[in-house]
């Protein structure tokens, strides 16, 4: 581990195909936090409905994934879509009522917040437009959106040679992740016409580091039951913390207090066993007006995570369908091909390690389209919840359920 915290949460890759019927945004003005208000609700409303549905998929096991990354995903996506295709994406992203033209500049607006350069954190995003100009016709107006409010740039490549797409897609991959995710695809079929690529790091120190030598191998009880014996990063001083009537709540800043991570638990009245699934933008909003500053004892394992799925079925849940239809998807504002094209995949994986000094993370999303007294103590030493944020938008970035930390 190094001292550094790293979060490269999201790959979108939507791979076109036919089928039968970047760079970091620079900050040039400051960005007000009311601003981008509309769009964070939005992070937050699509975050924790996707997460409830992922844990639904995979339930007591360990689920990780990025908000922020999948909501950049999709709302760069819309602008290929129309009609019910369209309707039902911005549905599932908290905006019903929304304009492709009014979502553009606020999630750019949010992603120059989040990203703005002050040494540490900080927050990188690149975006790249892969496509084979002899399987679609790729539509202007579409990469002019992608290139003014995304920083997307776009390059031409012959899939018919796959090796040597592969490696340029890869290889865009393994440097825009600092080397986290060598690799997002291993093979381009004969359908597959795009790749729409966005990736995300995010590097930080905790404000105030744990000391090493105060760790201690503790039990920990997985979500089955079982125990496991773990590293419990541990430490007695002031925390930002929260005990409500449902759920306690540890917030920790890394450096500049811009980003923190929280731990999530319920409270011994909680007796619900989905406590996790029944988390809320409003419930987790409350949390943090009940939080106070002071001493407390707080204990969390050292964390090794890693996560994989497909996320279609969770989207599906949430009533994106058409765009997963080779008959009803409609992203002819994207572009034209022989037969028609729809998602047919979106891969996520992640992993994430936390410690004394800080977090490491990466994580990787393939969208396929076809065509005083004594002091609280707070033991993170059941299934928790986490959830790495952007502090003054409440912008969720990284959203974990820990069934097991080893």
């Amino acid at each position: 581990m190094t001292k550094a915290a790293y979060l490269i949460p999201f790959l979108f890759v939507p791979l076109f195909s036919a089928c039968d019927k970047g760079a970091t945004a620079i900050i040039k003005d400051p960005i007000p936090v009311d601003k981008v208000e509309k769009i964070a609700e939005m992070n937050q409303v699509l975050g924790w409905n996707i997460f409830k549905q992922e844990q639904l998929a995979k339930p007591g096991q360990n689920v990780l994934i990025s908000p922020f990354s999948i909501q950049t995903a999709l709302t760069m996506a819309t602008n290929g879509a129309q009609g019910v295709t369209l309707g039902e994406m911005l549905s599932v992203m908290g905006c019903e009522n929304c304009a492709v033209n009014d979502l553009n500049p606020l999630h750019r607006d949010l992603t120059q917040l989040l990203s703005k350069q002050s040494g540490s954190p900080t927050l990188t995003v690149a975006n790249r437009y892969f496509y084979d100009a002899a399987r679609i016709n790729v539509k202007p107006p579409f990469l002019d959106a992608l290139s003014a409010h995304y920083s997307c740039g776009d390059q031409k490549l012959n899939f018919d040679n796959e090796q040597a797409a592969l490696e340029q897609i890869n290889n865009w991959v393994k440097n825009s992740t600092n080397g986290k995710i060598p690799q997002i695809l291993e093979r381009i079929t004969a359908l597959d016409v795009a790749f729409l690529i966005n990736a995300i790091h995010f590097k930080a120190d905790w404000a105030t580091g744990f000391a090493p030598q105060l760790t201690t191998k503790k039990a920990f009880t997985k979500a089955d039951g079982s125990q496991t014996q773990v590293d419990f990063v541990n430490a007695d001083r002031d925390f930002t913390f929260a005990q409500t009537a449902l759920f306690n709540l540890v917030d920790i800043p890394f450096k500049d207090s811009t980003f923190s991570v929280s731990f999530i638990q319920p409270t011994t009245a909680n007796t619900d066993a989905n406590w996790h699934l029944n988390i809320t933008p409003s419930s987790w909003k409350g949390m943090y007006e009940a939080a106070q500053y002071g001493r407390a004892m707080v204990f969390f394992p050292k964390l090794k995570l890693a996560y994989d799925n497909d996320l279609i079925q969770s989207l599906k849940h949430l009533g994106m369908k058409a765009a997963f239809s080779d008959r009803d998807a409609d992203f002819t504002l994207m572009g034209t091909a022989v037969k028609n094209i729809f998602i047919n995949q979106i891969k996520h994986k992640a992993v994430l390690e936390i410690d004394e000094k800080g977090a490491e993370g990466a994580a990787v999303t393939s969208i396929g389209f076809g065509i005083t007294s004594v002091p609280p103590t707070f033991w993170f030493n059941r299934p928790f919840v986490l959830v790495l944020r952007h502090i003054p938008t409440n912008t969720m970035v990284f959203v974990s359920y820990v069934a097991d930390p080893g």
